[in-house]
């Protein structure tokens, strides 16, 4: 039996020397999108065992991963620990890579606290691996704390010289030395160290912040404060194992700002995922190994993980071989780079009825210059006090013959050739404004709403693809009085869900948008928090639904200084439906006139809105800031704050040179000339009596009308008027003023 043993301990050493010493170590695969989706699978805790009585289980585990794989089809598997942990490791080794190898997959792995307690060291098994075919994981430095710490990086789909994502990881090591600060090791300054100084090189290279995940196998302290939050998404059925000791990573990383999310394994009967405050993304993955180290109750599976590219976004869900449960969608709501920018705009059908492919194409390269990714089209089908139905494009639900052209098939052909993405607006009704409905007639109006989407969806979605991208529900919800009540807040979770059930059901690829209004004059930010904290807890919203609300300043419904206290509230809400997207809706006109907001009011709404919501879209660039609609400085300094986030220093404008003012009957005109230089001239102040009662901006041709008719002016009374230049920052000339005695 001994001399047994000493040959068998010797085929390993000479198997072992062989694998050192071999030459044939294969080229690390090359990571990257294919068109706009890299998928991850995490297998965890597979917990490989030598012997006959664990065969059977050993066998179930690889035959599971191997299945998962193929279903799933995904880019890269990472398996987060507790891999192969008794003796006869090589064989346990060469049976659990099999399942990729098969997939011709790429692989890494990261180290559990069990992997120490095999018969191959951690030194051993990173150089069995480094003869792998497939295998990605690597020692990155050799100076720091543990083995197989190491970057993969995600290509561009176009351009494989560009990181797109990174994946960091990190062996979190296995007993600490010192048993007074707890039962599990944790991941040590040297290598949170390393991943900073990744992080900044990363970030140089590239020039930008790039969007990150961190795959580890022992859960951080963080992880047991994340379990008692009650927004929390899938098993939390037992108490976090973490070290007791918080090293600082998850600090790190916030800090950092690259990685959003961290993936675990460890506790076999978690799989939970949760965003504290939407900052980072704390995820468990599921038990893979069918050999049970105590009372395990979860079917055996993985986490699948769906990056996007170029977009700070992912999509996960738990995947069995009975199912696909637990879907959830993040986006990291951190600024990423140090300052907000806007990812989309509506864009109404009255404005575009006349334009051509050539109009629409100078529109959408102005967009994107602007970094909009997003186009918000609609309403494709609206009923006015009269009850006449219109329709942008071809519909069979109309009372009025249809515009000559489709609008919607012009917009999703021109955005598709510039590769932006459509939310379509559904039915809107008039009468919604007048509040004198009841719930069977909105309920009503849901049930026209999936005759539109029907009807958009067959004559659109298989040529358009992922261009048509989602659902707008048009119906703006204020904060009146009455959704103080519950049978109100029940009929607009009635409405929400024909809707919801509906769409899902016949496009489960396009997210649901809906755009609230709030008002400070009618209740308080908590108020309106708790309103939307009922309706998220019935209505159906699944996963990359978006709650974008108006942050209402330039209609007047908030100042923007209100903006952090109601987005705020409204954070915490969002966060009590897990999965549900959180956006700001920047309103960029003035309503008193209805035109453009000085930019430096908007670029400052979405820095107070950006520490709460993960995207901003606007209402809307295409309308009021489009060089194509108005004066073009709007767009130019806009574009100048894109690109690295300061908008240009511009002096006031000269001012007017001269006012003419004429009475006739009860009406006061008043003309004015434009001062010599206008070249930074977007409009004109006029006002009475020290009080602003008119606004004439230049056109995109800097064309406007110089002159103003004053309609309440009053009769017998001496008026002082004063007209003033402004700038697109708001910057004003002083006021030319004149007098006029109105007989």
């Amino acid at each position: 039996m001994k001399l047994k043993l000493r040959i068998k301990s010797l085929e390993f050493i000479l198997l072992f020397v062989a694998l050192i010493l071999s030459k044939n170590v294969y080229p690390q695969t090359i990571l990257k999108f294919n068109k706009d989706r890299f998928r991850i699978m995490q297998f965890t805790d597979l917990h490989w065992t030598s012997g006959k009585e664990y065969k059977e289980y050993n066998d179930s585990t690889v035959f599971l991963m191997e299945n998962l794989i193929r279903m799933e089809q995904p880019d890269l598997v990472i398996i987060t620990g507790d891999i192969v942990i008794s003796k006869g490791a090589l064989e346990g080794w060469k049976q659990i890579i099999q399942p990729m190898i098969h997939t011709k997959t790429p692989f890494a792995v990261t180290f559990g606290n069990h992997d120490v307690e095999a018969d191959m060291s951690k030194s051993q098994v990173m150089e069995f691996l480094k003869n792998t075919p497939y295998n990605m994981t690597y020692d990155a430095d050799k100076d720091i704390d543990g083995y197989g710490n190491c970057t993969l990086r995600i290509g561009s789909s176009d351009d494989e010289k560009n990181d797109n994502w990174i994946i960091y990881l990190f062996d979190s090591h296995s007993y600490p030395e010192d048993k007074t600060l707890g039962t599990y090791d944790w991941i040590k300054n040297s290598q949170i160290q390393w991943y900073r100084q990744q992080s900044k090189t990363v970030t140089r290279k590239n020039g930008k912040i790039v969007p990150s995940l961190a795959f580890f196998h022992i859960p951080t302290p963080e992880y047991e404060i994340a379990r008692h939050l009650d927004y929390t998404l899938g098993n939390k059925s037992e108490q976090v194992c973490s070290p007791v000791l918080n090293s600082g990573l998850i600090t790190s990383f916030i800090e950092n700002k690259d990685v959003m999310g961290t993936f675990v394994g460890h506790d076999h009967n978690n799989d939970y995922i949760v965003a504290p405050e939407g900052k980072i993304c704390l995820a468990y993955g599921r038990k893979t190994g069918y050999v049970s180290a105590y009372k395990e109750i979860l079917e055996r599976g993985a986490r699948v993980i769906d990056l996007y590219e170029n977009e700070r976004r992912f999509d996960t869900y738990i995947r069995t071989l009975s199912g696909k449960f637990f879907d959830y969608t993040f986006e990291q709501k951190l600024t990423a780079d140090n300052y907000p920018t806007s990812q989309g705009t509506f864009i109404h059908d009255h404005l575009v009825a006349n334009w051509n492919d050539a109009q629409w194409q100078k529109e959408l390269k102005a967009l994107k210059e602007a970094g909009m990714q997003y186009l918000i089209f609609g309403p494709t089908l609206h009923t006015g006090k009269d009850n006449v139905i219109k329709s942008p494009y071809p519909s069979n639900l109309t009372t009025k013959k249809n515009a000559e052209k489709d609008l919607v098939e012009m917009c999703l052909r021109n955005t598709q050739k510039a590769g932006l993405k459509v939310f379509l607006g559904l039915n809107f009704h008039e009468r919604w404004w007048e509040g004198n409905y009841d719930e069977d007639w909105l309920l009503q109006q849901m049930e026209i709403g999936n005759r539109v989407a029907d009807e958009l969806i067959e004559k659109y979605k298989k040529r358009y693809g992922k261009t048509m991208y989602g659902w707008y529900w048009v119906w703006e919800v204020a904060n009146i009085d009455q959704l103080s009540q519950k049978e109100y807040k029940d009929a607009l979770v009635n409405a929400l869900n024909i809707n919801l059930k509906h769409l899902h059901a016949v496009s489960p690829d396009m997210p649901f948008m809906l755009c609230p209004f709030m008002n400070y004059r009618i209740g308080t930010a908590k108020e309106y928090a708790q309103l939307w904290e009922y309706v998220f807890s019935k209505a159906h919203f699944q996963s990359g639904d978006i709650f974008a609300p108006q942050d209402c300043v330039g209609a007047g419904g908030l100042n923007k200084e209100m903006i952090p206290e109601w987005f705020g509230e409204l954070n915490h809400a969002v966060n009590t439906k897990p999965g549900l997207l959180f956006w700001s809706d920047a309103e960029t006109f003035d309503q008193q006139f209805w035109v453009p907001a000085p930019l430096n009011r908007f670029v400052e709404q979405m820095r107070l809105a950006s520490p709460y919501v993960s995207k901003i879209i606007t209402f809307a660039y295409s309308h009021y800031y489009s060089p194509n609609i108005v004066n073009e400085q709007y767009h130019k300094a806009y574009l100048q704050y894109f690109k690295n986030g300061q908008l240009p220093d511009i002096l006031p404008p000269p001012a007017v040179s001269e006012i003419i003012v004429k009475t006739e009957r009860e009406d006061t005109y008043l003309e004015w000339k434009a001062p010599d230089d206008t070249s930074t001239i977007t409009g004109y102040y006029i006002y009475r009596d020290g009080e602003l009662i008119g606004n004439r901006p230049l056109d995109s041709k800097n064309k406007y009308k110089n002159e103003f008719i004053d309609k309440k002016s009053m009769k017998g009374r001496k008026h002082l008027y004063e007209i003033s230049a402004y700038n697109c920052m708001g910057g004003e000339s002083a006021k030319l003023n004149a007098q006029d005695a109105t007989n």
